[in-house]
């Protein structure tokens, strides 16, 4: 099998990387960190500039914004070879040390205390740290769940603000002949414990003197709902305004801890838009979460925007943002793509 020679700047270190081997796969194999996190091509978190070579990448789109495509950049956990390559980490920020100390992940195991039906195809799972007894994470980030009895895993949100350092919340969305959804719902019960790594990531709130908009649909509410929280707790005077987009009215969820926070953060506007009915005596938006965002928020000149969801509606929802005012660079998003990384 050929392998080939990639060289990794900034600290100009080389290994090799086997033929149809991802290029992520082979720098952990070999004793060497760099930060990543779904291994699917969602997160962005592995991003790198190849700056000679040639690589044949797939995953998400989403994960990279067009000007990043069309400055080489590139994600290394969908990045197979084609020949030999150089590629730039320094977007990592990462030290020559945390580089050669290999993989220093946090793993966890973590006691199932409640298992609660959100939705009809949402679960929330709120579980309690036992060793380590608490985590440290930004608002935002994300943890992979091992599969019991398989080395496959999940990556979910948290939910929980960082200040509950002893818990973690995540929001499931049930996918339909879905190996971990299937040992939720048929197997995982309270008292049973789970294995996590993580925390994983780099979505979480700036600091700006920029208005926010936030954006989520489906299961996309747990990093919003997290990132609230935390600004809330830290008495955010900051304009935040949160669209969240559901079918129906049963695919609605969190809504007291939506008024919780409007009574705690003045400064929070929430919107909720469905798009296949409304209810009689329904007050809210009716529409796809981007055609409110569309009629409701024309102007997001001097705005920070969040999105959290599925990838059509953030591939919908970026232009919009764009053509509203938004600058490319002030977009932060995390594509749940629904494949084996979810």
């Amino acid at each position: 099998m050929e392998t080939f020679q990639i060289r990794i700047l900034p600290f100009d270190h080389q290994i090799g990387c086997k033929q149809g081997q991802s290029l992520l796969a082979a720098i952990l194999e070999q004793g060497r960190y760099v930060r990543y996190g779904c291994k699917n091509g969602g997160c962005g978190s592995c991003k790198v500039r190849l700056v000679d070579g040639d690589i044949d990448q797939g995953g998400s789109p989403l994960a990279l914004s067009p000007s990043e495509r069309a400055e080489g950049y590139a994600l290394l956990c969908t990045s197979v070879p084609l020949s030999d390559c150089t590629v730039d980490a320094s977007v990592m920020d990462l030290t020559q040390d945390e580089f050669a100390a290999g993989d220093q992940t946090l793993t966890f195991l973590a006691e199932l205390e409640c298992k609660e039906a959100l939705a009809p195809d949402i679960r929330r799972l709120y579980l309690r740290l036992v060793e380590p007894a608490s985590i440290k994470f930004t608002a935002g980030q994300f943890v992979n769940v091992d599969l019991p009895g398989s080395r496959e895993f999940r990556s979910y949100s948290m939910a929980n603000p960082p200040s509950d350092r002893h818990h973690i919340e995540l929001v499931v969305k049930l996918m339909r002949g879905g190996v971990f959804s299937s040992y939720l719902e048929c197997e995982l019960k309270a008292g049973d414990r789970l294995r996590l790594s993580g925390p994983f990531g780099r979505l979480k709130i700036h600091l700006s003197y920029r208005s926010i908009v936030a954006i989520a649909g489906g299961s996309g509410m747990a990093p919003i709902i997290s990132m609230l929280t935390d600004l809330a707790q830290k008495d955010n005077s900051r304009p935040v305004t949160f669209l969240f987009g559901a079918r129906r009215e049963q695919d609605l969820y969190f809504l007291d801890r939506l008024e919780s926070l409007r009574k705690s953060m003045p400064a929070l506007e929430t919107v909720l838009a469905l798009s296949d009915e409304r209810p009689p005596g329904w007050h809210g938006e009716t529409g796809l979460v981007t055609e409110v965002l569309a009629r409701r928020m024309s102007t997001l000149k001097s705005y920070d925007a969040y999105l959290c969801g599925p990838p059509m509606m953030i591939e919908a929802a970026i232009p919009l943002l764009i053509k509203s005012g938004v600058r490319e660079r002030n977009i932060y998003f995390d594509a749940f793509v629904p494949s084996g990384a979810r």
